[in-house]
């Protein structure tokens, strides 16, 4: 496996959708990316659509850190 840039997979999972660089379509990055974009909708709908901007900055963050796990567990010899 190749490494993942843990930038890259930050500016995509700003997008949720992008989660799947970090993590490809496993388990772990359907269910990330479903409840991500239920609880974008339940805040767009009930509070503001400004205020689902939370969850594209928790996208983000999940990208970076799903990305630098995968380069992690490359470096150290093991499989995600």
């Amino acid at each position: 496996m190749s490494k993942k840039s843990p930038i890259l997979g930050a500016i995509l999972g700003f997008f949720v959708l992008g989660i799947f660089y970090s993590t490809g379509f496993n388990k772990q990055g359907i269910i990330a990316v479903v409840g991500l974009i239920v609880v974008s909708w339940l805040l767009s709908m009930l509070v503001s659509p400004s205020v689902s901007i939370v969850v594209n900055l928790v996208g983000a963050f999940l990208g970076y850190k799903w990305a630098k796990d995968h380069n992690a567990a490359i470096e150290g010899g093991s499989e995600m």
